[in-house]
């Protein structure tokens, strides 16, 4: 489906998206954009998506602050995964 999806983008677009899988228990859905904010949403036992908080985060370069939890969760997942 992740290929199907890719091959119906124009080339510009397909080119900027990058897709990765992996097997382990989901417990975040992350997105970053442009290492500078981040959309995070926590899977919850029982709540639908749209029902779960999302929280918007920046990154204000303070190594304690949220944003860096979250870019170091994405990249060990991303190294962990494989490519679609």
């Amino acid at each position: 489906m992740l290929s199907r999806l890719k091959a119906r983008l124009t080339p510009e677009a397909a080119e900027r998206l990058e897709l990765q899988v992996y097997d382990e228990t989901i417990r975040f859905n992350i997105l970053i954009v442009d290492h500078a904010t981040c959309v995070v949403q926590p899977y919850l036992p029982q709540a639908r998506g749209v029902d779960s908080p999302t929280l918007v985060i920046t990154d204000n370069t303070a190594a304690d602050g949220l944003f860096p939890v979250f870019d170091q969760v994405f990249n060990e997942m991303w190294e962990r995964s494989k490519s679609v």
